[in-house]
């Protein structure tokens, strides 16, 4: 019998957050007005979580042991014993199952960049991840098939912008995440990757900013405020160097970001902010 809030807790469903992207398209495309957009983007993102679930649990079926020598991932449901293998396994099938059935209802291209995700999800976990760089180039890639699928259930025209941003913002929060388990560790962060990390973000913030002044992004949402909305972007990117730089517990993005209120709440001021500015043209 599988226990309900191991299965729960092995699901990780804080890390949901890392399927934001789907939602972008939406509002840069300017489609939050049609419902059957919104309908088709929120089972997308459904859909995603479900996928994500369930190569959550694949990955600590294949990780088990050495989870159980990490300090912090030893406390996963399955590597703590409290939820068995072969039942995580059913899970995740069930999970993808249901994330399957979700794709045959949102169209064609945004289903086919879920199976892209899933199966490149699986080969990371079965092997890329143990590629440096290769591992990381699949971790963001695996956040642009996010913000194309999104844009794609909209039924609008991806924007290179989104896909270029999300990809060097996902490059930076995978490198930054190595610089972390470095510092845990090594005692300190190595200096190639933390300069690494520091150039990712901030080609992130520039290359927002890039895109409000624009005049293809200018003439597309018929307002110049949206570099405004860069400033929530930027102040989040400097709160999250300065914490991974202050801590030496190995946590994730994810899970940076989600116990950090600060963090949390620029996130919601930008959401907030581009749907304003999005919605309400300027001059």
């Amino acid at each position: 019998m599988i226990r309900v809030g191991a299965a729960i807790s092995a699901a990780r469903p804080a890390q949901w957050l890392k399927n934001a992207p789907v939602l972008a398209g939406i509002v840069f495309g300017r489609r939050l007005g049609d419902a059957t957009a919104v309908r088709h983007v929120g089972l997308t993102f459904v859909a995603f979580c479900l996928v994500a679930s369930a190569g959550y649990l694949v990955n600590d079926v294949v990780d088990v042991e050495a989870d159980r020598a990490h300090p912090l991932r030893r406390r996963r449901a399955i590597a703590a014993g409290r939820l068995r293998a072969r039942p995580a396994i059913v899970l995740a099938g069930c999970l993808a199952l249901g994330a399957g059935g979700l794709a045959t209802r949102v169209p064609a291209a945004a289903g086919l960049d879920l199976l892209a995700y899933g199966t490149l999800t699986l080969a990371y976990t079965l092997g890329l991840r143990r590629v440096a760089w290769l591992g990381v180039a699949a971790v963001a890639g695996g956040f642009v098939l996010r913000a194309d699928a999104g844009a794609r259930a909209a039924e609008v025209a991806p924007s290179v912008w989104l896909l270029a941003l999300t990809g060097v913002l996902a490059l930076a929060l995978a490198v930054s995440k190595r610089e972390a388990d470095a510092r845990r560790v090594e005692g300190n962060g190595r200096r190639g990757l933390a300069r690494a990390t520091d150039a990712l973000l901030g080609a992130t913030g520039l290359g927002y900013l890039a895109y409000g002044v624009s005049p293809d992004t200018v003439a597309l949402h018929g307002t110049r405020l949206l570099p405004l909305t860069a400033l929530p972007v930027l102040a989040a990117l400097a709160r999250y160097r300065r914490l991974l730089r202050a801590s030496t517990d190995g946590a994730g993005p994810a899970e940076r970001i989600a116990r950090d209120p600060i963090l949390v709440g620029l996130g919601v001021l930008w959401g907030f902010a581009c749907v304003l500015v999005l919605r309400r043209p300027g001059p």
